[in-house]
């Protein structure tokens, strides 16, 4: 059984200045990622399990199909980042503290979503890893 680890927040004693280090950091990752989502894909369609594997076809069906979710998630997050990344880059130019609490506020919810989504990657990427091992040609 999974432990589940909760996320928590530390952005009220950073300035803004490193909470846009943070989210480019958050960004750079997440372009990054899909480079590796397009590498998984391309193996998945490559010849090089071994003959007789059971549920082959389903299993690589279902890996294709998590990483097309994955790729969604990560696009999703990189436009909502993208978008806090302006507004603090705003924040910082004009430095304007107005609604700056909700600013972090919405930040804490983005960076719990971001915090979930790579636990969900390196689930992803341990079954799968683990899968190859086990089916991949000598």
């Amino acid at each position: 059984m999974e432990t589940q680890e909760t996320y928590k927040s530390f952005n009220d004693s950073k300035s803004f200045e490193e909470l846009f280090y943070n989210l480019k950091k958050e960004e750079y990752r997440l372009l990054e990622l899909q480079y590796e989502l397009q590498f998984y894909l391309a193996l998945l369609y490559k010849s090089i399990f071994k003959p007789r594997v059971m549920n082959l076809y389903e299993t690589l069906a279902r890996f294709k199909y998590d990483i097309g979710i994955l790729e969604e998630k990560r696009l999703k997050l990189l436009n909502k980042l993208g978008l806090h990344i302006l507004q603090i880059k705003n924040k910082m130019n004009l430095k304007d503290l107005n609604a700056e609490y909700l600013l972090r506020e919405e930040l804490d919810g983005l960076e719990s979503e971001i915090s979930s989504f790579h636990q969900k990657t390196s689930n992803f990427k341990l079954g799968f890893f683990e899968y190859l091992q086990s089916t991949i040609l000598n």
